[in-house]
């Protein structure tokens, strides 16, 4: 369109400059000339506006009145006349479509000549060299520049739709990437804003083009933060993070990378990297909580390791002092040997709670009905709690569980104690037990103590279940009673949990797995009888201590004691005396043969002989014993001579005064 407007501009100018040359003519001669110039208008008008044909059509009479202008003016046939006809059948054909315009220009060269040998002019002269001369030159210059005209315009309607059909992907490619794209120029002013940088940053991109950059800037989610990544300091194309608040107040983490332009232009490539930054950030959760798990387990093994030695120190203690206590005929000195056995009670009661915190205490699961068990221990938690702490029970019936019943309790003093320390100008604890369903469709019982003091923060509740750590004053508190409750509630298949914010205070969660099985009622407050009797009895105990307390105990029950340090030598004491002994009373862990491995050897020997273990703690070796039963096979250190001689007692079948039954 722009190539046939330039051919009728120049025809035109064409036209009026050869009017004034030849001036008016009455005849009308000029008329004709204006005819033409607008003829070729017309036709380029209608042309333009989809008439095709009709354009067409008025064009090429607009030639013929050009030509016969021509006729009327000379006889010459000057090229100016005949490169204006070319010119305008030129322009005319560029405005229709390849075929049509070849039909219109060849069709205008082969109606031109009848036109020239019919006109007037001729016929009066006859048809003579110059009416030839002209008629070819027409033809062959209308054949030359409508060829030239339409292969350069061809050339450049095509190298033009290729750079539209070149703008149009990229800009379809800008629009569908799934990158925000930004492009601002060297005076910091959008340019270009694409659809996913619009979704990106909750912005139309209508009302920010044309805009400067530091419109953005509120974004950021602080202003040294949206400086340091929107800055146009920034060189080369390591990308930079940015963390931004959109509009609708949801916070996006983008990454951001510059790339330099032509003409001082930047491009801004955004990318939505918020889902890797969340995994990147629950991965560092999982590698400090991974840590701290690897911590607490390094801690619960020294636990162990100290307890496994301590109980093995208080067994001779209280052993000592029951047998000072029972011998001392001086009753002024019953109040210091109370003492030293009240001590070994909470020497006991502290090991008790690392080995739990160690999840290597010795346990004897039962299924209790927790809720009952709980309202049962009220009275007890109440005298805990003090007279300035309510203790409130809001239980729900029947919420069997699998635990150890003394770990239980151990735990709700545990609990309860601190939550009167957080009260100190009292308030209430509430304990509830209510049934759940967890994601998964199992079933759980909950625990929760609940109080309304201090509460903690967010880096004392991380540190609430290490060993040793206590908010307490010195001397309060060891800091093993949560450490105790989380090792119960694992030791248990269950978990522990804690809730706290500073002055709203404290929840603690404990969980359970619903037990299927019927609760049974357990009496756990019972003595055992003080029983005596007569037999053998092989002793295997490393630590020498231990093993003289105990034959020390068992001589003052009237039993006979044969010694081994350790596993080989008892069993070569049972392979001389197999068939005098009676019972083995073996440590579980020993250098050599340990006491399961011992158990074993000795049953070939003399597979009557009953065995009981004992242990600071059982470890794992407890796991190769077969059908071994707590209650009965175990004796867990330290203990007293009424609970080692009920026992063994029980275990060889005698009374008060019986004698081992073979």
């Amino acid at each position: 369109m722009l190539g046939a407007a330039i051919g009728i501009a120049a025809y035109a100018t064409l036209a009026v400059a050869r009017i004034l040359m030849w001036g008016w003519d009455p005849l009308g001669h000029q008329l004709v000339l204006l005819l033409a110039v607008a003829g070729c208008v017309a036709g380029g008008i209608t042309a333009h506006r989809g008439h095709v044909y009709a354009g067409g059509v008025i064009c090429l009479m607009a030639a013929w009145c050009e030509s016969y202008f021509t006729l009327l003016t000379t006889r010459e046939f000057p090229s100016p006349p005949l490169l204006a006809t070319a010119a305008l059948v030129a322009a005319a054909a560029l405005l229709l479509k390849p075929r049509h315009s070849a039909i219109f220009s060849f069709g205008s060269i082969v109606a031109t000549w009848p036109i020239v040998l019919l006109s007037p002019a001729v016929r009066a002269s006859g048809v003579t060299p110059s009416v030839l001369y002209f008629l070819t030159s027409y033809t062959v210059v209308m054949s030359a520049v409508w060829s030239l005209v339409s292969l350069g315009f061809s050339l450049v309607d095509r190298a033009f739709v290729e750079v539209v059909r070149k703008e149009r992907a990229l800009a379809e490619t800008i629009d569908r990437s799934p990158d925000g794209i930004l492009v601002v120029d060297a005076n910091e002013l959008l340019q270009v804003i694409n659809p996913a940088a619009e979704r990106m940053l909750g912005v139309n991109r209508n009302e920010r083009i044309g805009r400067p950059m530091a419109d953005l800037m509120p974004l950021a989610s602080s202003a040294a933060e949206g400086s340091r990544a929107l800055s146009f300091e920034r060189t080369g194309e390591r990308p930079y993070s940015w963390a931004i608040t959109r509009p609708d107040g949801e916070r996006l983490d983008l990454e951001i990378t510059w790339r330099s332009m032509d003409g001082g232009r930047r491009q801004l490539v955004l990318r939505d990297v918020s889902e890797r930054v969340h995994a990147e950030q629950s991965r560092r959760d999982l590698e400090m909580q991974l840590a701290h798990a690897q911590r607490l387990e390094a801690v619960g093994q020294l636990a162990g390791g100290i307890a496994h030695d301590f109980n093995n120190i208080l067994t001779i203690i209280g052993a000592s002092a029951e047998v000072l206590r029972a011998e001392s005929p001086d009753d002024s000195l019953a109040p210091l040997i109370d003492e030293i056995l009240a001590a070994q009670d909470r020497g006991a009661t502290l090991t008790r709670q690392l080995l739990a915190f160690a999840r290597r205490e010795v346990v004897q699961p039962r299924v209790l009905d927790l809720s009952a068990h709980i309202l049962s221990l009220q009275r007890l938690l109440q005298r805990v709690a003090g007279e300035q702490t309510r203790i409130v029970c809001d239980v729900e019936p029947d919420c069997p569980v699998l635990a150890d019943i003394g770990q239980v309790e151990q735990a709700l003093v545990n609990l309860v104690s601190n939550a009167r320390d957080a009260m100190p100008k009292g308030g209430t604890c509430t304990i509830s037990v209510v049934r759940m369903t967890n994601d998964d469709g199992a079933l759980w019982v909950r625990l929760r103590v609940r109080d309304e003091g201090v509460g903690m923060d967010a880096a004392t509740i991380a540190r609430a279940f290490e060993p040793f750590f206590t908010t307490k004053p010195r001397g309060r508190g060891t800091g093993l009673g949560l450490a105790a409750v989380h090792g119960m509630a694992l030791q248990s298949g269950g978990r522990a949990v804690i809730e706290s914010q500073p002055s709203f205070g404290t929840t603690v969660l404990l969980e359970f797995p619903l037990s299927s099985a019927p609760a049974t009622v357990v009496n756990t407050r019972m003595t055992p009888e003080h029983t005596s009797g007569g037999g053998t009895i092989l002793v295997a105990e490393d630590d020498d201590g231990t093993r003289a307390t105990v034959a020390r105990m068992l001589e003052r029950l009237g039993y006979t004691v044969l010694l081994a340090p350790d596993g080989v030598q008892a069993l070569r004491l049972a392979e001389l005396h197999a068939d005098r002994i009676d019972l083995l009373l073996t440590d579980v862990m020993m250098p050599g043969l340990t006491g399961p491995q011992l158990a074993a050897r000795l049953h070939r020997v003399a597979p009557h002989v009953p065995v009981i273990f004992m242990s600071g703690y059982p470890e794992d070796a407890l796991a190769e014993v077969k059908g071994l039963q707590l209650e009965t096979d175990f004796v867990a250190k330290p203990f007293v001579s009424a609970t080692l001689a009920q026992r063994v007692a029980d275990k060889l079948g005698v009374g008060i005064s019986g004698s081992p039954a073979r």
